[in-house]
């Protein structure tokens, strides 16, 4: 039933609809009056005796046309007949019957025909008072006339003209009452009805519903072109075709259609149409209803594409149902999609088979019992990543794996949709690998090795077994990388793990930890003795050159070693006591070392420093002291080294022992050496500046020999700070160019070609082969304090000096003696023929700001020229 609203709605439209009909009527009366008009002035000529007769026909066309244009106008104007009309047209007639009483017979038939009229134009009271005044004054004229027959005509008339009223009023209201209903039902119908009497557009009839669905009204409709104008433009022609022929078959039909409706939006109409015909077969009316499925055909294609979804989705879907409640094993398939049986593996009808003989899984029995659960507690469940067994619901695809999502249905039903993983299983093992293992040797990686170790100290506290670490830190594997390249440094990697993995076979675990750190995880034999053995081995087999790419390679490594129970009972504080005993081990040069407390806080410092030393190199709390050289020729001072020190904000100003092997170790010493150089060059343009020219030497370690960048970047920073590059001096130690003399060889003679001075440190410490020394690009070589210390009282000393000074002298370089103590040692230098000195003797390491006041203090050089005599 429908609501109040909808009801109220349908009375208004049957309103409307009542009201369109008795515009309709009255139009068609407005229109039969004028007729009337012309037909009684036509008449009223042959009757009529003299010119006055004739002046009343032509008064019928003057007044009457006129007015009933004005009662058009009215009802154009406002939209219904006013009550006025009828009493006017009365008083019209009783006018003219007064001016022409022989006329009164056809007055009389006027007046019957307009009481007619009115008892259906207007409401009963209205029509019977208008009709009452015309009975009255035509029955005054009668009587003034004088005609006895006249007003027994009148009475005739009255009595005529009431029943006449009466008769008409009553089914007038019978044919309103009726079509009040036929409307109002209409409009109640959720369709449009329609209905065409004739060929001609403008008899079309259609219900209140069709301005409610398209928007457009009733007038429109019945517009020549409308509907077909209105029609969807892709379903126009052949829905008017489908029309045309209907008519000229006269058979009915059915037709489907889209219509566009004032807003723009699509319709989906269902026209059914009947076509009733004449004896010849012509269509002579057609009426039909149409039908809204615009929800119906978008829920079918919405059906349609659920539909199609289910059976290309690449998911198998199953629907299954519990015949019993209470027994799992009534579980029984009820449908499922094209996936499902690839999935599934059965071709044949399935539909009623047990779940156990259909699903694809190795644990059925509990997938099936998670299904009835589902059923039974109307909650859905999600089963993650199981594996596909054989058999029937196997298929061919071999084992799979999947994910499930099990729902409740209606009917105790449950709908189970399969997700096939097995890609994304695979993936994840591999991402899983990859997250535990290093990509470059394959060895598990820190990750993997901290999970194993603390699995091994979990069994070692319930079983008391020892466990041992071992890490280990390849011996200059940065040089190789800088020198060579990556890719040699990858090979050589790949290469130590394969020998790590072929000498260590019964070790639980050797991993890669990251850049050249290494690490061995035993558990069984996993004492001191066993632990150090090991370490022995990995260094015995590392000892054998390395061939790559043609290029013989020579590394080590440093191993630390910590033992659980004895040293750490927890992962972390093992791994840190194997870091601990493996600086001490790259620091000792012993190869390997077991841990011991007692490194422990020196340990701890030096990797609290470390991070340190990169914050004091951003925020410059490296500073630079100066020794003065001294010409011994002139007595002056010819240049300076620049010593490095480190102001550090706890621990004070630091010399360069107790950090420096730390970068050097560390890989940092890169680092360091720029700054000490870019603020070198620094000084040095600002005592050029003041009219002061020093040469100031800068210390290099073995390891910027490796940097390949270190040459260009040098000449790009004597540019920028504008210094002559035969002010700067690079110093590097004996023992250290012998690490590598042709590489020193080669890098030496590029800082040569920049005009930059070179020179060998702590000479005749290191063993250093005249065959290289000639050949070497250097300028100058530098005495070892401990020979120039002792040359006073021991005539080996004296004896290394003087031939080293003779040697420098007779391959053309210059000979500086470091480390000069006392006058006497002054004086015996520059007798010997030593060209510079430098010492305590002469100057402390000072800062530039005092250096340069010294250099300008008159005292100072007094005393030099007293020293030298």
């Amino acid at each position: 039933m429908d609501s109040p609203e909808r009801e109220g709605a349908g009375s208004s439209s049957a309103a409307l609809e009542g009201d369109e009909q008795k515009y309709a009527l009255w139009r068609m009366i407005i229109r039969a009056r004028y007729l009337a008009i012309a037909v009684l002035a036509v008449l009223s000529v042959p009757d009529a005796a003299g010119d006055r007769h004739l002046q009343v026909a032509a008064a019928l066309i003057v007044v009457m046309l006129p007015y009933n244009g004005l009662c058009h106008w009215t009802l154009v104007r406002t939209g219904r007949l006013q009550p006025w009309i009828a009493f006017t047209d009365q008083l019209l007639v009783i006018a003219f019957a007064s001016q022409a009483p022989e006329l009164l017979p056809q007055g009389l038939l006027v007046a019957l025909a307009l009481n007619a009229t009115a008892a259906v134009a207007f409401p009963k009271q209205i029509a019977y008072t208008s009709g009452v005044v015309g009975a009255a004054g035509l029955a005054g004229v009668a009587i003034a006339y004088g005609d006895a027959r006249l007003a027994v005509l009148v009475g005739v008339f009255a009595l005529t003209s009431g029943f006449a009223m009466t008769v008409v009023a009553t089914i007038a209201k019978v044919e309103r009452d009726v079509q009040d209903r036929y409307a109002e039902l209409m409009s109640g119908i959720d369709v449009i009805v329609w209905e065409q009497l004739t060929r001609n557009p403008s008899t079309l009839y259609v219900n209140r519903r069709a301005e409610e669905i398209l928007g457009y009204p009733a007038s429109l409709w019945r517009e020549p072109g409308f509907w077909r104008a209105h029609v969807h433009p892709d379903d126009a022609d052949e829905a008017a075709r489908q029309y045309r022929d209907a008519i000229r078959r006269g058979n009915n039909a059915e037709l489907d259609y889209r219509m566009v409706g004032t807003d723009g939006r699509v319709l989906h109409m269902h026209d059914r149409m009947r076509v009733e015909t004449d004896s010849l077969g012509g269509a002579v009316h057609v009426r039909g209803v149409m039908l809204d499925v615009t929800a119906e055909r978008e829920a079918t294609a919405q059906a349609d594409q659920y539909v199609n979804l289910v059976e290309s989705i690449r998911l198998a879907l199953f629907v299954f149902g519990l015949r019993d409640l209470r027994d799992d094993e009534t579980l029984e398939l009820l449908a499922m999609n094209p996936e499902a049986t690839m999935v599934t593996g059965l071709r044949a009808p399935s539909i009623g088979r047990p779940a156990a003989d259909v699903l694809p899984f190795s644990d059925v029995d509990n997938v099936i019992a998670n299904l009835a659960d589902v059923v039974r507690s109307k909650e859905p469940f999600v089963m993650e990543e199981f594996q596909s067994g054989s058999g029937s619901g196997s298929g061919n695809q071999g084992s799979r794996v999947y994910s499930a999502y099990a729902f409740p249905l209606p009917g105790n039903a449950v709908g189970l949709s399969l997700h096939d993983v097995t890609e994304r299983a695979m993936a994840a093992e591999v991402l899983r690998r990859q997250a535990l293992h290093d990509g470059l040797t394959g060895l598990p990686n820190r990750t993997l090795l901290n999970e194993r170790l603390r699995a091994a100290l979990k069994h070692s506290h319930q079983t008391g077994e020892p466990v041992a670490l071992l890490v280990m830190d390849l011996d200059q594997f940065k040089e190789v990388n800088d020198a060579l390249g990556h890719d040699h440094g990858d090979r050589l990697l790949i290469e130590i793990s394969r020998r790590l993995q072929r000498v260590l076979s019964g070790a639980d675990t050797i991993a890669r930890l990251g850049g050249d750190e290494f690490a061995v995880l035993l558990t069984t034999t996993a004492d001191e003795v066993n632990s150090v053995a090991a370490a022995q081995l990995i260094r015995s087999e590392l000892e054998h050159p390395f061939q790559l790419g043609g290029i013989t390679l020579q590394t080590n490594a440093s191993i630390g070693i910590a033992l659980s129970p004895d040293h750490a009972d927890d992962a972390e504080s093992l791994a840190q006591k194997a870091d601990v005993a493996m600086y001490t081990a790259k620091r000792g040069g012993a190869g390997y070392a077991l841990y011991a407390p007692e490194h422990d806080q020196s340990s701890i410092r030096r990797l609290a420093l470390l991070g340190e030393l990169r914050r004091a190199i951003s925020e410059d709390e490296l500073v630079l002291h100066y020794q003065p050289v001294l010409d011994l020729t002139g007595g002056r001072v010819q240049g300076a080294e620049a010593l490095l020190r480190w102001m550090h904000p706890e621990h004070g100003l630091m010399p360069p022992g107790e950090f420096i092997e730390l970068a050097e170790l560390s890989g940092m010493i890169g680092a360091v050496t720029r700054w000490v150089i870019d603020h070198a060059l620094v000084q040095v343009r600002e005592w050029t500046d003041s009219g002061l020219e020093l040469r100031v030497a800068v210390n290099l370690s073995v390891r910027n020999l490796y940097d390949r960048e270190l040459v260009a970047w040098l000449n790009n920073r004597l540019l920028e700070r504008a210094v002559e590059a035969s002010l700067l001096k690079l110093e590097i130690t004996e023992s250290e160019l012998m690490d590598d003399p042709l590489l020193a060889m080669e890098v030496l003679g590029k800082m040569k070609s920049l005009g930059v001075s070179t020179s060998i440190d702590d000479f005749g410490t290191g063993y250093s082969s005249l065959a290289y020394l000639k050949n070497l690009p250097i300028d100058e070589l530098k005495i070892d304090r401990s020979f120039v210390g002792h040359m006073v009282r021991d005539d080996n000393d004296l004896t290394i000096v003087r031939s080293t000074i003779d040697l420098s002298h007779n391959l053309g370089l210059d000979v500086v003696a470091e480390g000069v103590e006392d006058a006497q040692t002054l004086r015996l230098l520059r007798d010997l023929g030593c060209d510079r000195a430098q010492g305590y003797h002469i100057s402390r390491p000072v800062p530039a700001d005092d250096l340069t006041a010294w250099i300008a203090s008159p005292d100072a050089q007094e005393r030099v020229r007293a020293d030298l005599g």
